[in-house]
């Protein structure tokens, strides 16, 4: 049961990585592991046990990270109204605050690192988003040069992919059985690999290839060890590639 609540967990702070980007996007999203991501950043990260020991981050450190993580959010009862209940000028101002709020907050767990660290963290972040980081991280936009068509197609590809994963998980609950979390899970790979291949292809061979640079040495993020090990220190189930 626990498994099953860690994959949970974790597939929602991934999908927040990857996907809400595209919908926070008034800036690059959710984030971008280097902007704002949405509703995550880089602090999200941090508080996973395998990217604490990826970067071997220091008990002192992972308490500081956890501390300003912990005075970022906001207060309970504070968040405002949500969805349906918003306004236009509403929903865009709250955006900017958690774009905003998000922002300070990445600046301040940076700022706890070592240099070689923030590097490594970047990068985890990449493989994280995944081809995500096209559309959701302005900094890698930048960097491979990417033009107006280019981001306008992959806009195209993201937003898309975003409607068939909402459909995907429409009404899937806590009562779903193995069976329907096994099935949503393998669609979702399934669509993740026919997303990544369509945002690959809007890239030319020089971009690729900056691209892979950018992401440094491979990182698999373990899905079930992050949503048990988030936010606790050193303690948990990790799985480092």
């Amino acid at each position: 049961m626990r498994r099953k609540l860690g994959i949970a967990v974790a597939s929602l702070v991934v999908c927040t990585f990857v996907c809400n980007g595209a919908m926070a996007q008034g800036r690059g999203g959710r984030g971008g592991f280097g902007g704002g991501f949405g509703r995550g950043g880089l602090s999200d990260l941090l508080q996973i046990t395998q990217v604490q020991k990826e970067l071997k981050l220091s008990d002192d450190q992972i308490a500081k990270v956890k501390e300003i993580a912990d005075a970022a959010r906001p207060p309970q009862g504070t968040r405002g109204q949500r969805g349906n209940n918003q306004t236009d000028a509403e929903r865009a101002a709250a955006r900017e605050e958690r774009q905003k709020r998000t922002a300070e907050t990445d600046a301040k767990v940076t700022a706890v690192l070592m240099p070689e660290q923030v590097t490594r963290l970047k990068q985890v972040q990449l493989w994280v988003q995944g081809y995500g980081a096209l559309t959701n991280n302005e900094n890698v936009a930048k960097e491979l040069g990417l033009t107006d068509d280019q981001k306008a197609a992959l806009k195209t590809i993201s937003d898309e992919a975003g409607r068939k994963r909402q459909a995907l998980f429409q009404g899937f609950g806590r009562n779903a059985t193995d069976e329907q979390r096994t099935k949503a899970r393998e669609e979702m790979a399934s669509l993740q690999k026919d997303t990544d291949a369509e945002c690959k292809a809007v890239l030319t061979d020089d971009q690729s290839a900056k691209l892979a640079a950018l992401k440094g040495e491979k990182f698999e993020l373990d899905m079930a060890a992050a949503g048990a090990g988030r936010g606790r220190g050193r303690r948990g189930n990790n799985n480092n590639n």
